[in-house]
């Protein structure tokens, strides 16, 4: 299975949804009874992957949320605390991701905060650009203390052959799932879940992470061309 988690400006699993994005060698069906989980196949070696919508949704305090297991569309811009809570109503998984920087001073005690809530569906999430030699966030250690779940992914940066890394860095959740409603059977499940899953793959090298920083921050420098937004 691979999740989904794309802003608001991206409608990549719609365009699949619809036939409107066609991989080469691979078809894709949707599941009658799911609109968040699409079943794709690929047409030389009958491999199959459930594919799952999901959201990334920008609060106003610059800390981002992942909605997880869900075709809806959420606002950006509002207070973190407003948007868990619409997330939590809806029964939704909402995990707050680390990343490079996204976590000192205001944002990061203002996750600490937030994870001490014990609020039903809140998870934090690790990701392949953490490089193995890099010490463990203090909140990580914190949320394992507490039970608090820390979901990994391989979340690569928007930069050219990133998507090699896909599915490198993820987890391994021991569950029930139902093969007619998969995202649904999901999200429940993530939404109850305590405890670590069991972690799967590798993060990347210290090297690599450091080239991919450089690499998006040029790529952010750079000006758009007219009519487009970076």
């Amino acid at each position: 299975m691979m999740m989904l988690t794309e802003t608001a400006r991206d409608n990549a699993f719609d365009a699949l949804a619809t036939g409107r994005l066609a991989p080469s060698g691979w078809t894709i069906d949707r599941i009658e009874d799911d609109p968040a989980a699409l079943r794709a196949r690929c047409a030389a070696g009958g491999a199959g992957l459930v594919l799952i919508a999901g959201r990334q949704i920008q609060t106003c305090e610059g800390v981002e949320v992942l909605a997880l297991a869900s075709a809806g569309h959420f606002e950006d811009g509002l207070s973190i605390r407003t948007v868990l809570a619409d997330l939590q109503d809806r029964q939704i998984p909402a995990v707050l991701p680390w990343g490079v920087g996204k976590w000192l001073g205001k944002r990061g005690a203002l996750v600490a905060e937030l994870i001490r809530a014990d609020a039903p569906g809140l998870m934090l999430g690790d990701n392949a650009g953490r490089p193995w030699i890099w010490p463990r966030p203090a909140i990580f250690a914190k949320a394992l203390r507490d039970g608090v779940p820390i979901l990994p992914g391989s979340d690569p940066l928007p930069l050219p052959g990133a998507e090699a890394g896909l599915g490198a860095f993820g987890c391994l959740i021991d569950a029930p799932l139902d093969e007619a409603r998969p995202a649904h059977a999901l999200g429940e499940h993530l939404f109850t879940l305590r405890g670590q899953p069991r972690r799967i793959g590798a993060r990347r090298g210290f090297r690599a992470v450091i080239a991919e920083q450089i690499g998006l921050r040029r790529r952010k420098a750079q000006p758009s061309p007219a009519g487009t937004v970076s």
